[in-house]
């Protein structure tokens, strides 16, 4: 059990970060004994000494002076490095000077952000900022495009995951990973357009008539000759498309039904026509709106969801007016008739503001965060988290968009380029678990974009994997059955671990596992686990089961 001091304001940041590092933990008490103490603030520690005591303050602590730690300058900006992990750090680091051995040090700086003491049986961890203000900042502003390509949240739970089993204490832990499968995979799409039939001689029509016509494609380097008559021959069809004798080759929906060949995928749908949405000051560009009518893809849309799939809103001006909101999804709640619906923001908008809005417009999930001009890990994390200003929103971050990757003006990438980076951050959700968030746009399969190419490798790639493919609405709520998983009882005693579980479901969807990891020395004889540089561990199946109890030996 790990004991938990923290200052009255990061109440439920803790309780958050704990349904992402999902062990079992608790509000310290006083004279009670805990392997693990975890500390943001000065408390008295009594004689109940945990094996492991970790005091997380970027100032001075009551523990300092009593272990001969002493403390410099205060920084903020820092970019922490242990071991195998970085981290970024948003708020103030300051500087440790102690005789213990360095666990964290600045790169490029000499800064000491963390050390490791021991002495009298007990191991402490002194680290130079607070780790639940990095949490609450991940979870409420997110990083920025300089640091997208880190998971800092993961690395964080990585570091405390590896400083406590080096204490050679055991962990029970629920982790982000579906029963027999590495990670999950959400393919999600925004329908920004249901064809170019829509558009004649405005914005949208120009454009691609100046991206059909150029051999670079408006993309700044070489088009293939292939892609180039694509372009080419699309842009010769289009009298016949306007008088609908050819089918309209940016309709999307066949298109992502043939190259994802059965996979479960989730489109969001844009709820009203010819409306740009506001900002808080001033009318949006026009072009932001869409030229077509939901309403007239009724059918279409529905055969979608009995194919498996899901519909959700993309929304317009929900970010920013919850009767607005309210509106949007009624929209698509008349098409599709479900009570839960998700929505994703035309163009990411969003602020701090967001969340507290779409809760009380009665969305069910965001899936927003993520960059327009950077892929990776805009909240830090691979999983599914709740906002903190609420109640029961949940955030699905998005990890990957396609215009991101290959737009000019953004990223720029080639194919290759992309793929590349795409296999990086599949590399990074079979190391944490959790669920990778993909949007290809509707117009991305067709010219004069023609990403359908990068797309078929992405999904060979992930293919290739142990991954499972659910819609967005499949993820969300697996994590919040993972949630509500509660850990009774955990004791380590005579050479075993026992423990209690309930709430553990399966129902149409994998189920959970519980994860022993032990400590390299306890590795436990006889029993069959996977190894690594620092622990072995076990997994055990939950799904089915809403009590669990057994012992494990741990040699």
């Amino acid at each position: 059990m790990i004991g938990v001091v923290f200052k009255e304001r990061q109440q439920v940041t803790v309780r958050e970060f704990f349904q992402l590092f999902k062990v079992p933990f608790e509000k310290y008490i006083n004279g009670k004994h805990y392997d693990v103490i975890i500390t943001t603030e000065d408390f008295e520690i009594g004689n109940c000494l945990p094996k492991l005591l970790i005091v997380s303050k970027n100032g001075s602590s009551i523990f300092d002076s009593k272990h001969h730690i002493g403390l410099s300058e205060k920084k903020t900006g820092v970019l922490l490095s242990g071991n195998r992990y970085k981290v970024p750090i948003y708020g103030n680091v300051t500087t440790i000077k102690s005789s213990g051995v360095p666990i964290l040090e600045a790169i490029g700086e000499k800064i000491i952000g963390g050390v490791r003491i021991e002495g009298g049986g007990q191991k402490i961890i002194r680290i130079g900022y607070d780790i639940f203000d990095e949490i609450e900042f991940l979870l409420k502003i997110g990083q920025g495009i300089e640091n997208a390509q880190i998971p800092t949240l993961e690395n964080h739970i990585s570091l405390l995951r590896e400083w406590i089993l080096d204490a050679g204490v055991p962990i029970v832990e629920i982790p982000p990973i579906p029963q027999g499968y590495d990670f999950i995979a959400c393919l999600t799409h925004d329908i920004d357009f249901f064809g170019i039939k829509d558009h004649k001689f405005d914005h949208t029509f120009f454009g691609f008539l100046y991206r059909s016509l150029s051999p670079f494609g408006g993309s700044g380097k070489k088009t293939s000759f292939k892609n180039y008559r694509k372009n080419l021959r699309a842009l010769m069809s289009l009298p016949r498309v306007y008088s609908g004798l050819t089918p309209d080759f940016w309709y999307p929906l066949d298109r992502y039904s043939e190259i994802e060949k059965g996979l479960k995928s989730t489109f969001y749908f844009i709820p009203y026509k010819d409306h740009p949405g506001l900002l808080p000051t001033a009318e949006l560009p026009k072009y932001r709106a869409a030229r077509y009518e939901v309403r007239r893809y009724v059918n279409q849309i529905r055969e979608l969801i009995n194919n498996g799939h899901e519909v959700g809103v993309h929304g317009l001006d929900a970010w920013c007016d919850t009767d607005k909101g309210i509106d949007e999804s009624e929209v698509i709640r008349g098409i599709t008739g479900d009570i839960k619906t998700g929505i994703r923001m035309h163009w990411l908008y969003f602020d701090t503001d967001s969340p507290a809005k779409l809760e009380k417009a009665g969305y069910y999930y965001d899936t927003t965060l993520g960059y327009n001009d950077a892929i990776g890990y805009r909240s830090g994390t691979t999983q599914v988290f709740r906002f903190l200003d609420t109640s029961n929103l949940f955030e699905l971050p998005l990890h990957i968009q396609d215009t991101a990757m290959m737009f000019p003006k953004r990223m720029g990438l080639s194919d290759a380029e992309a793929l590349e980076r795409c296999r990086e951050i599949v590399n990074d959700m079979e190391k944490y678990g959790g669920a990778l968030t993909i949007n290809w746009h509707d117009r991305s399969l067709a010219p004069e974009r023609n990403w359908d190419g990068l797309y078929m490798e992405l999904l060979q790639l992930l293919k290739d994997k142990k991954v499972w493919f659910a819609t967005a609405m499949e993820t969300v709520s697996w994590f919040e059955r993972r949630r509500n998983i509660v850990f009774h009882s955990v004791v380590f005693r005579d050479g075993k671990i026992r423990w209690k579980i309930s709430g553990a479901e399966k129902k149409d969807m994998p189920g959970h596992i519980v994860r022993i990891h032990y400590p390299l020395k306890h590795r436990p004889k006889g029993e069959p686990s996977t190894s690594n540089d620092f622990c072995t561990y076990r997994d055990i199946s939950l799904f089915g089961n809403s009590e669990f109890d057994e012992a494990i030996p741990t040699g």
